[in-house]
């Protein structure tokens, strides 16, 4: 009998210790409710509140209605920490009506603030956009959404560092997103941290592994580190992905380039062209490209006497030759660049070089000529030279 006594005794207790917690109101809690629902009236319905933390710290209704008001008044910082309290002491005794008030509270100001940020973007007011977002993410840390958008907006006022840590705050709710991780790749290329670049890349790679953006944005870290062999082994793969990205076939072209490797580098930007026949750099680099070729071929002749031309003469007239016809290949590709941007002096200088070499010199005189004029300044003849020879090229 003791021990069904003691049993109704401990749950009679629970009872009046809930009724006391979630079921009496104190009258700073009740008044405040009057000055909130029957006056709108937010700064007396405060005023109470206030009071009523300071008589019972514990009462979870009003720091629920504090955070209520916070929020009310756009202090989102006060309103997480009181939603913060409320959500401590419930802990023990879980209030769905309390939790779900908060709950709504939260998603309709995070809501409300995404907006405005949203609207502050299209209207390229960035420094409020990024107020907003931020606002967001003090709501609720748990949405990638609002670092996502800060991200962008910290990209537009150059803020680079912020939004790297923008994008390491997404991959923290989900290390998986392979937008985040590729835009934090992009971010890595632009503050030339290239070492992380190659290791974001790789975390898409596990995930994708043929995104060809990361397989991109390897090999391009690895050409500005210098690392010739992982670069060319990376553009291989990612143009094998996308074949007709110019972009990447152009990269790998200006790496042969670069290696000296002129006769791959010329068919890569052979490439770009059937996509792009417009593009400058493709056909300026072209034409440079069979200069330096007919330059290479000829060059070891100018350091040698004249006993020595006269024994390498055979070889020297077959290379001189060879060199002439590198000299004719250059000629329509740098005619075609010149066409495209005939502001460029250095474009008139190698064409007339061309031109000369190919046996027209009268014309490779006057792209001489033209090339001083341009530095000056002065366009006319440029002009006047395109419309008389080149003008089928426009």
């Amino acid at each position: 009998m003791r021990k069904v006594y003691s049993t109704l005794t401990i749950g009679l207790l629970v009872l009046m210790v809930g009724l006391l917690f979630f079921g009496c109101r104190s009258k700073e809690v009740e008044s405040a409710l009057i000055y909130i629902n029957q006056q709108n009236d937010w700064d007396k319905a405060m005023e109470q509140l206030h009071l009523a933390v300071q008589v019972n710290p514990a009462d979870v209704e009003a720091h629920v209605l504090l955070g209520k008001g916070y929020g009310h008044f756009g202090d989102y910082e006060k309103m997480v920490e009181e939603f913060a309290s409320a959500e401590k002491l419930m802990a023990g005794a879980p209030n769905a009506k309390f939790q779900n008030e908060i709950n709504f509270l939260k998603d309709k100001y995070w809501r409300m603030s995404f907006n405005k940020g949203v609207q502050k973007v299209k209207e390229e007011n960035m420094p409020e956009a990024i107020k907003f977002f931020s606002s967001c993410v003090l709501i609720d840390a748990e949405r990638p959404e609002a670092y996502k958008n800060l991200a962008f907006a910290n990209v537009q006022t150059e803020k680079l560092d912020e939004a790297i840590k923008n994008y390491n705050a997404v991959l923290g709710i989900n290390p998986k997103d392979t937008e985040a991780l590729s835009s934090l790749a992009n971010l890595y290329i632009s503050t030339e941290e290239y070492e992380k670049c190659i290791e974001t890349c790789d975390k898409i790679l596990v995930i994708e592994p043929e995104n060809v953006s990361a397989i991109a944005q390897k090999a391009m870290s690895y050409d500005f580190l210098g690392d010739s062999e992982k670069a060319f082994q990376a553009y291989e793969a990612a143009i094998a992905s996308d074949p007709e990205n110019k972009d990447l076939i152009f990269n790998l072209g200006r790496l042969y380039y670069q290696k000296n490797d002129y006769e791959n580098a010329i068919a890569r930007f052979e490439q770009v062209l059937v996509f792009a026949p417009d593009d400058y750099e493709a056909n300026i680099n072209i034409g440079n490209a069979y200069l330096l070729q007919a330059e290479t071929m000829i060059k070891k002749y100018r350091d040698m006497d004249e006993k020595q031309l006269v024994k390498a003469q055979d070889e020297f007239n077959a290379d001189n030759e060879k060199a002439k016809e590198f000299y004719k290949k250059a000629v329509p590709y740098l005619e075609k660049a010149i066409v495209l941007a005939p502001d460029k002096s250095m474009g008139w200088y190698n064409l007339g070089v061309a031109y000369v070499q190919a046996g027209e010199s009268s014309k490779g005189e006057q792209c001489f000529k033209i090339s001083d004029e341009v530095k000056e300044g002065n366009y006319m003849k440029s002009s006047d030279f395109i419309d008389e020879h080149l003008s089928h090229l426009k």
